[in-house]
């Protein structure tokens, strides 16, 4: 009969590299979760076409925490709509305009002697809120400071007439109105509120994180 050879005893790990193994699986799940996360943020928000047109001029008569002197109001349903797909996707805590708009000329940007009445009959000179609106991203901007995150989430529309308007109001306002130092965004939700965020001139490739489609 064969004798049977004694086993050779189990090969131990190290136990540095069994870390090291744990950590390498830790770090590919944490990869895998926050590409899907990013991708998720990634995917078309989704508007209705009948919620693109029809948008009012109205001055802001009261304190606006975005500085704006005259805005392009859209129907109430729209921001809400987007604000509701934007919080499923962050669940974030974040606050909303009270009275959701697009910027058209900000209090700082005019004088005095330049009435809201006088900015708004040159937006219906232009046309503003006669087409339909065409939104072109949803975007963001993040700030990190000691103690206080602050981040802003905004609609980046192509509004017809606009940069027609914002001529005519240089020319009105003189020199030191600048017509591009304001794009026509529809502020969407904001932590811990919309106090200096305007204006924003929006650069495509750093600030747009998703793209719209309109059903």
């Amino acid at each position: 009969m064969m004798q049977k050879l004694p086993s050779a005893p189990p090969r131990k790990i190290h136990p540095a590299i069994k870390v090291a193994i744990g950590l390498l699986v830790l770090a590919g799940v944490g990869v895998l979760f926050f590409r899907s996360v990013n991708d998720a943020q990634a995917e078309p928000y989704t508007v209705r076409a009948a919620h693109l047109a029809g948008w009012t001029i109205e001055a802001n008569s009261g304190p606006d925490e975005s500085g704006a002197l005259v805005s392009l109001r859209p129907p109430r349903e729209l921001p809400m709509n987007l604000f509701r797909q934007l919080f499923s996707r962050h669940m974030e805590s974040l606050v909303t305009p009270t009275t959701p708009g697009i910027s058209l000329v900000l209090r700082r940007e005019v004088s005095t002697n330049l009435s809201a009445e006088a900015v708004m009959a040159l937006a219906r000179a232009s046309g503003l809120g006669q087409p339909a609106v065409a939104p072109r991203c949803v975007g963001s901007r993040r700030i990190s400071e000691p103690g206080i995150t602050r981040q802003v989430y905004f609609v980046w529309f192509d509004v017809p007439g606009f940069d027609q308007f914002r001529q005519s109001v240089a020319a009105s306002a003189g020199q030191d109105f600048a017509p591009n130092g304001l794009s026509p965004v529809l502020l969407l939700a904001a932590q811990p509120n919309f106090l200096g965020w305007l204006p924003i001139v929006v650069d495509q490739d750093r600030d747009c994180t998703a793209p719209v489609t309109v059903d």
